[in-house]
């Protein structure tokens, strides 16, 4: 019996796909014939039949453990990358395993191996297959939300209450939004107070505690929340619901209009600082590095634009960070990923294989959603027949109906999702290669919304410590700044054939711990006064 003893992971992304009954089956027989061939014997099977979206799959978790319990066990046998990954949490993690923990990955269907001293370019390709991945999960969560915009047409808040009001579900079944008669008349007060200009926010919490308001079940809250509250439109009657704004709300107001705009104008007095998110491109981008609290904007003299830690843990003494030095220093950074077209055309190759996985998911996932679709019409009608025969009652009929075309209407929204996450998977990878090519070219041609998009997609974590800003670089965008330090893009490290089984650690010493942040000089200016 062979000595290399291997685990299989197989997942499929729902239940219904486990009810067709061709996914698991059809994955752990291709795995283990692969196995065979190989001289590799099977010690543990691991099955998850549940989204890959979020990190935290129940066998995922287990076979990790399973893996550090059993460091005898080496290989890891997946069918592709999909089933494996569809975050970049978990794509760390197994990059890790890897790196630390000698294990090898088998992507069987891809023909790839994959260990510690793997080609740079094949590392990349599969972090850009992650990336794909977790963005086509993106989009098919975003566009799913988008059915309840039916429900914001209606006049209805489809989502959580703000305070001042109450989610309930009415007799029928509907859910509705209605008024707290404990915390509404407070809210009311908020604005009254406001409007005399004797009040800051600070001021207003304080009195309307003293007065007995009570926010969320006990909860302290702070100034920044009295200035949520008190720029809410929707204590008028209005809603914002997917940056379209509705008129026609069923809820009650708690405020006029009058009151509400009166208000406003108060508020954008121009000698108070402002907060405008066309000109803020980094608000909730950078931490403090002293107390952990995000940075916030600043108009200073009427066109300096200033960043400061909000202090909101206590009284953050973090010098001010002035726009145009952020500016500068993100620039340098995106210098650093800059690759060549020889290197762009190996992402090409990626994004190529990942487009393959993408088509299987895609058509499957349509496929199931419209045999299910027709299996409810055919109920519906047959339930028909069954009625006008007397076979069964009215009542009986208009209730399963009811039920069915719900399920119907709630599968056509999957499906769209479905149909507009496709189209924005062209539009990321597209996204991707840019960013390869000419990252830096492209920020500075973005105005404030779409600079932040794009180091949402590049940088997973950036703080500020007084002097320097540190950038942590999203996975695979960090293994392009390993590869620049390695100064080897694509030439195997070892000359060796591959042999299964441990290989000796011939990894450079830098690239033993995990890369750290990049970090870029900056000589901090304070405002002046």
């Amino acid at each position: 019996m062979s000595t290399q003893k291997t685990i299989l992971y197989a997942r499929v992304s729902s239940k219904e796909q486990e009810q067709e009954g061709y996914s698991i089956p059809a994955q752990l027989k291709f795995l283990m014939e692969y196995a065979s061939k190989n001289d590799l014997h099977i010690v543990k099977e691991f099955v998850d039949v549940e989204t890959a979206k979020k990190a935290g799959r129940v066998n995922f978790n287990a076979m990790l453990e399973y893996l550090k319990n059993n460091k005898d066990v080496k290989h890891l046998l997946v069918e592709k990358t999909d089933r494996l990954l569809r975050n970049i949490t978990d794509y760390a993690t197994i990059d890790a395993l890897m790196a630390y923990e000698d294990i090898i990955m088998h992507l069987v269907k891809e023909n790839v191996v994959l260990d510690k001293n793997s080609r740079s370019n094949e590392k990349f390709i599969f972090g850009i297959k992650a990336l794909m991945a977790k963005n086509y999960s993106d989009n098919l969560s975003e566009e799913t939300k988008k059915g309840q915009t039916e429900k914001a047409s209606q006049g209805i808040f489809p989502s959580y209450a703000p305070v001042g009001y109450l989610n309930y579900t009415d007799t029928n079944g509907k859910k509705d939004i209605k008024l707290d008669e404990k915390t509404a008349p407070f809210i009311k007060r908020m604005f009254e107070l406001y409007v005399t200009g004797n009040y800051s926010l600070a001021s207003v919490r304080k009195q309307i505690l003293k007065e007995g308001f009570v926010y969320r079940s006990g909860k302290n809250f702070y100034k920044s929340t009295v200035e949520i509250i008190l720029k809410n439109e929707f204590y008028t009657g209005v809603f914002y619901w997917k940056n379209e704004r509705y008129i026609n709300a069923s809820h009650i107001p708690i405020v006029d209009k009058l009151l509400f705009n009166q208000v406003q104008s108060i508020m954008r007095n121009p000698n108070k600082s402002k907060s405008r998110k066309d000109l803020f491109a980094y608000t909730n981008l950078i931490k403090c590095s002293k107390c952990g609290c995000s940075l916030t904007a600043e108009i200073q003299k009427e066109k300096y634009i200033y960043y400061r830690c909000t202090g909101y843990k206590g009284n953050c003494k973090m010098p001010y960070l002035k726009q145009e030095q952020i500016d500068t220093q993100i620039e340098e950074m995106l210098d650093s990923i800059h690759l060549t077209q020889e290197q762009v055309d190996l992402i090409c190759k990626g994004l190529k294989e990942s487009f393959k996985d993408k088509i299987d998911y895609h058509n499957n996932a349509v496929e199931s959603i419209k045999k299910q679709v027709k299996i409810l019409q055919n109920r519906i009608d047959r339930a028909y027949v069954d009625k006008v025969d007397e076979e069964i009652t009215e009542d009986f009929w208009r209730h399963q109906t009811t039920k069915w075309l719900k399920e119907k209407e709630d599968l056509s929204i999957k499906l769209l999702a479905h149909q507009k996450s496709d189209t924005n998977y062209f539009k990321n990878a597209d996204i991707i290669l840019k960013l390869a090519s000419k990252a830096k070219y492209l920020f500075k041609q973005q105005n404030a919304e779409e600079k932040k998009k794009l180091l949402k997609l590049l940088v997973s974590n950036s703080t500020y410590n007084g002097k320097n800003l540190l950038f942590s670089m999203q996975k695979p965008f960090d293994s392009i700044i390993e590869c620049k330090k390695v100064g080897n893009w694509g030439d195997r490290r070892d000359s060796n054939p591959r042999q299964f089984g441990p290989q000796p650690n011939t990894l450079p010493a830098e690239l033993r711990s995990p890369l750290k942040s990049k970090n870029i000089p900056n000589k901090n200016i304070a405002p002046k006064e």
